[in-house]
């Protein structure tokens, strides 16, 4: 079998996962990334790892590893703060198939991930890594990038992509919180936007903060007993916030996604490069690491293929990831549009849909599926 020569433009949390990935096939891999390995490090924030996300991780033995400087949830509080309804959900909320997990998922800052695969990275002989990108594309069986919303390699092979900025912005940091239950993730619907608090230790929680523009703008001005007083406000009951322990950050909230390449069909966009939706339900890193996976496999059985989707590769995996993608998209938006409101025509609806999720077990059991085990299932080996 002819062992591939592959591209990867980035070297973030897709980008490495991707050179790692394909390594393990022995695949020679050439890791583009003009940024310091501490530089990689240096972004402070979390990400929720979702059953799915575990699994492939797993699949690619560094699960053992990422577990010990995870810190896992054990419920989910689901919050609609303009009609004062709550739903939860819990281990046994989880489909059959992780029932035997303890946890509902995890929390892992972005530093411990971005370690470990810099670690393996520079360690595997299979990936090169280069600062500048000196080669040729000619060279390579796959170009595959890797770099970000703001994708350079999207704009230079001109590929279709249709996006839409969110009225919102984010404002994110690390904070000591007291009173909230252990192990207790959060989900809560504001009519400014929602509120994410991800825990990352007993008593230390992520705080992802939706706002308007200007109201995250004004925010970003305010002192931290100001800022820790608002923050106060959009709690739940009980919950005081005592301290800021990391720096500020903020961004914007797109909706987004790029076509396949229709001039060279081994140049493929994977993770935020190729899309984007509202952070909402903790999405963002584990659509990526689906994408990963899904490419992974296909690079691999590549020669399995009939002529028309060796041919139409891109497309291929586009359409497979369509499936996947899309829906988020559309539910994520969907999530934002009726529940970052005061309308007031809604209200019965929304109670509705909570006395639904509160009464019927299957339903919730489901509709968190949809989120924690990805709308594509895969098919992983037992472990």
């Amino acid at each position: 079998m002819h062992k591939k020569n592959i591209k990867v433009i980035g070297s973030g949390p897709t980008g490495s996962l991707l050179a790692l990935s394909l390594a393990c096939e022995e695949c020679n891999v050439v890791l583009i990334e003009p940024l310091s390995d501490e530089e990689l490090l240096a972004k402070d924030k979390g990400y929720a790892i979702t059953q799915c996300t575990r699994k492939i991780f797993q699949e690619l033995g560094l699960w053992n590893i990422l577990e010990k400087f995870t810190f896992g949830f054990t419920s989910l509080s689901i919050i609609d703060d303009v009609i004062s309804q709550n739903v939860l959900v819990r281990k046994s909320d989880l489909k059959e198939i992780n029932k035997d997990q303890v946890n509902i998922g995890w929390v892992l800052e972005h530093k411990h991930l971005m370690k470990l695969l810099i670690d393996n990275v520079n360690s595997n002989k299979f990936i090169n890594k280069l600062n500048i990108d000196s080669t040729n594309d000619e060279n390579f069986d796959f170009v595959l990038a890797a770099d970000g919303r703001e994708s350079s390699a999207r704009k230079k092979w001109e590929i279709k992509y249709f996006k839409s900025l969110y009225d919102q912005r984010c404002v994110s940091f690390k904070a000591i919180l007291n009173g909230l239950p252990n192990k207790r993730a959060y989900e809560i619907f504001r009519h400014e936007g929602p509120l994410a608090l991800l825990p990352l230790s007993n008593n230390i929680y992520q705080v992802i903060w939706f706002s308007s523009k200007l109201e995250t703008d004004l925010k970003l001005k305010l002192s931290e007993e100001k800022l820790l007083k608002k923050l106060r406000n959009d709690l739940p009951n009980n919950v005081k916030p005592l301290k800021i322990i990391s720096k500020l950050s903020s961004f914007s909230v797109t909706k987004a996604f790029a076509l396949s390449s229709s001039k060279k069909f081994t140049n493929i966009l994977v993770g935020d490069s190729a899309h984007s939706f509202h952070p909402v339900g903790g999405q963002g890193l584990n659509s990526c690491i689906r994408d990963v996976y899904e490419l992974s496999i296909m690079i691999k059985n590549f020669e399995k293929l009939n002529f028309l989707h060796r041919k139409f590769f891109s497309l291929k995996y586009f359409l497979n990831r369509f499936i996947d993608i899309i829906p988020l998209i559309l539910f994520t938006d969907f999530l934002i549009k009726f529940f970052s409101n005061k309308f007031l025509p809604l209200n019965p609806l929304r109670n509705l849909i909570f006395f639904t999720l509160k009464k019927f077990k299957f339903i919730r059991i489901n509709v968190f599926s949809i989120m924690t085990d990805s709308i594509k299932r895969y098919e992983f080996k037992k472990k």
